[in-house]
């Protein structure tokens, strides 16, 4: 028992001297509060466990230089506290709300203090693509950004990768754009354009069934629509143009033109405008070679006339001799 006594002694004794070599308060219980436990090298504590009556925990380091406030603290009251040169930098709620330059964080993370930039390295590395990525894949391919902002090419990103083609962007601020999904650009919750997957351009209508769908009306300028196969055929030889015998019956049938939709199409696929020019100047050159066609025949029929004319005025000179000749 003695010999045990004589052990336990000297362990404290080499506690005391590892702990207690410094000035006071260097390791144990501060006597400004019960329910404090520093260690420190000088007043004030560098490392403070930190009680109060009111049952809320605490841990705490202070610089050593200076005595408040603290580096930064942890307090089961009112949240986590970092600072740096005095002042406060970084701070999370009870919530979980995370504030930089601001203690009353009002949303997950909260950016204030004047300068609210944010720069997270680059995506491969190199001094030429600095920019903002937030690499989260959730429903996007493996190794692709959720969204991303690159300076060199300009590109802003989401859903893929920057430099891919196929996926949603906007290339070299030019509004280049290249779509994997569909893209809605929207003023006031109301969507104002879209572009669908294929690359069809909606305004005013998010169901782009063509290049470019406009629920409204285009005022422009000028429209060039291009076109092939111009019906200059009409006018060559050899090419036969129906009777209008024909063409009146065909009109009588159907009520509208040959080649020229009726109604009831027009009204559910709308006019191609190219496709609707080039028949209409179709008809307009037959129904020119009609009115040549009708100028010939009227010119015959103006001679027959000329004709008879001439016949009847010889008749009637010739019946007035023979008056005179009784």
């Amino acid at each position: 028992m003695k010999t045990f006594i004589k052990k336990v002694a000297n362990a404290c004794a080499i506690i005391c001297l590892i702990f207690c070599i410094t000035t006071t308060k260097t390791f144990g219980q501060t006597t400004a509060n019960v329910n404090q436990f520093a260690i420190a090298h000088n007043p004030p504590d560098a490392f403070n466990f930190m009680g109060n009556t009111v049952s809320h925990y605490g841990l705490g380091w202070y610089n050593e230089s200076s005595s408040t406030p603290p580096m930064a603290y942890f307090s089961g009251y009112n949240g986590i506290r970092f600072f740096t040169q005095g002042q406060p930098r970084m701070f999370m709620d009870v919530g979980g709300n995370l504030g930089l330059g601001t203690s009353n964080p009002l949303s997950r993370l909260h950016l204030a203090g004047g300068d609210e930039r944010i720069m997270i390295g680059d995506y491969n590395n190199s001094n030429d693509t600095k920019g903002i990525y937030f690499p989260g894949f959730r429903d996007i391919m493996p190794s692709y950004f959720g969204a991303s902002i690159e300076s060199t090419p300009e590109w802003v990103c989401c859903g893929g990768f920057p430099a891919a083609t196929g996926y949603p962007g906007i290339r070299n601020m030019g509004l280049n754009f290249n779509v994997h999904g569909n893209v809605d650009i929207a003023d006031s919750k109301v969507t104002a354009m879209a572009i669908n997957s294929n690359g069809n351009v909606g305004i005013g209508t998010l169901t782009p069934r063509e290049r470019l769908s406009v629920n409204g009306n285009i005022r422009a300028k000028e429209i060039k629509v291009e076109a092939t196969n111009w019906p200059d055929y009409v006018f060559e030889e050899g090419y036969k143009v129906g009777t209008l015998k024909e063409l009146e019956s065909y009109i009588k049938t159907n009520k509208h033109l040959p080649e020229i939709p009726s109604a009831k199409e027009i009204e559910r696929n709308g006019v191609e405008l190219g496709e609707m020019n080039k028949v209409l100047l179709k008809k307009i050159e037959e129904l020119t070679l009609y009115l040549i066609d009708r100028e010939k025949d009227l010119e015959v029929q103006k001679n027959k006339v000329k004709a008879l004319e001439d016949s009847f005025k010889e008749i009637k000179t010739l019946m007035e001799l023979k008056k005179t000749e009784k």
